[in-house]
């Protein structure tokens, strides 16, 4: 989904050490000196190579001052993407199959003055425990990438929650060699976008925050 595509599309998987599976909460997944760079407000950024491929995989930590509720009505609110990342142009809601999962159409403006990215992306939440969310997004028309899919999953920790992002592309072109860096930028950028976004909303916003709240119970079928 979202801003994964973001400037052309990103990176990241699940294979970088992160089991989702595990009963170990993320936190314990994670080394001491790794927990001690989330504890002074940084982020953890994981890449690893991909064979055949131009971009590296990506995973990224980091821990936002709001419940995990919170990040989740937030990063499910697609339609918001454009009021905090500067490379969304615009995002429209096709369709919502079920309850759980909604079609949206993105259009992302590109750099190196390329044509805009436009794409559409299937999003679908679940909680697999008490108040831990993941949401998951697989790309189904894109300009720029054959493939697209990824995963943001929110659990608590202390009075804060702790958000562990992955995502996958395999572009169309070896052009995409050229935006490696500026992609990694980006994608690391709207994870930081998406936790001042989240933290401002709380402290700036709670009306709106009290809306998604009730579209994300809504959407887990919790109303």
């Amino acid at each position: 989904m979202k801003w994964d595509l973001i400037v052309g599309l990103i990176l990241l998987t699940a294979s970088t050490g992160v089991l989702f599976g595990s009963d170990l909460p993320l936190w314990e997944q994670l080394t001491p000196p790794q927990q001690l760079v989330l504890n002074s407000g940084r982020q953890v950024v994981i890449e690893e190579e991909v064979p055949d491929s131009p971009w590296p995989k990506l995973t990224i930590y980091q821990l936002v001052k709001s419940r995990s509720a919170d990040v989740a009505a937030v990063f499910w609110n697609s339609e918001l993407d454009t009021e905090y990342l500067p490379n969304c142009k615009s995002v429209r809601i096709l369709d919502r199959p079920s309850r759980e999962v909604h079609k949206a159409k993105f259009i992302l403006r590109m750099p190196l003055l390329l044509p805009e990215e436009l794409y559409v992306s299937q999003i679908t939440i679940k909680s697999p425990s008490e108040s831990v969310y993941e949401i998951s997004w697989k790309v189904l028309e894109s300009v720029y990438s054959k493939e697209c899919n990824g995963t943001i999953r929110i659990e608590p920790h202390g009075n804060n929650s702790l958000i562990c992002y992955q995502n996958i592309v395999k572009p169309r072109s070896n052009f995409a060699v050229l935006l490696r860096w500026p992609a990694r930028s980006t994608v690391v950028d709207s994870v930081k976008l998406l936790t001042h976004q989240v933290e401002s909303e709380r402290q700036k916003n709670p009306q709106i925050l009290s809306l998604q709240l009730k579209a994300l119970e809504l959407a887990l079928g919790n109303r």
